[in-house]
């Protein structure tokens, strides 16, 4: 059997997806199929809820096994069969894929139908208006570094570099001072004469002659 899903979206009115989907199959190949389909990044966590009429959520199926605090085991997409969750003819489902900003796709099932023969599922069969963006380009989720009455500009001319002027030169030397010019006094008695090196001594010893020489 073949489940013919309808995804929709709240934030474009004109755009919508239709999924044809094997009832054997796992709600991981449906995430699949999405992720594929709109060219998302698929390395981000999504999950689908069960709803009912209202799109209230119930049963969430969720892409890995989380540590959750409730006593019901996690399903995750990969071993959830559709056949053993879509129980209604208008199955409604609600696939979480933004979880910073609680983005959601609705999807309706619109039909069942035999399998077609050489056809390859899951697949999409129709398509139309605009793909949403995977990430909301306004986040709700506030940087851990900014408190909450700092803007970016408060916290960059925060961070600007100052001088360091100690406060008593920057009396005596205001900043005319610095376009004079300014003549440094030289004590003499500072400086280190240099030695002279003395000049070596004429040897006035007169060498004997030697008698053998005459």
């Amino acid at each position: 059997m073949i489940y013919k899903f309808k995804v929709l979206s709240d934030e474009d009115d004109k755009f919508f997806m239709d999924i044809e989907i094997s009832s054997d199959q796992t709600f991981y190949d449906l995430h699949e199929l999405i992720q594929d389909e709109l060219e998302y990044d698929s390395s981000h966590l999504a999950t689908f809820f069960i709803a009912n009429h209202n799109w209230q959520k119930k049963q969430e199926i969720s892409l890995l096994e989380m540590d959750g605090k409730s006593a019901e085991k996690t399903v995750t997409m990969d071993k959830a069969v559709l056949a053993n969750y879509i129980k209604d003819a208008h199955q409604k489902l609600i696939y979480l894929f933004d979880f910073i900003n609680d983005r959601s796709f609705f999807i309706e099932l619109m039909e069942t139908k035999a399998e077609a023969v050489n056809h390859y599922y899951p697949i999409c069969t129709d398509f139309g208006g605009e793909i949403p963006p995977q990430f909301s380009k306004k986040s709700t989720k506030k940087n851990p570094i900014f408190d909450e009455d700092e803007t970016d500009s408060d916290i960059f001319s925060a961070k600007k570099a100052t001088p360091v002027i100690d406060e008593d030169f920057d009396e005596d030397f205001g900043h005319e001072s610095f376009d004079k010019d300014i003549n440094f006094e030289i004590d003499d008695d500072a400086l280190i004469e240099e030695e002279e090196e003395p000049e070596p001594e004429e040897d006035t010893e007169q060498h004997e002659e030697d008698p053998d020489d005459e």
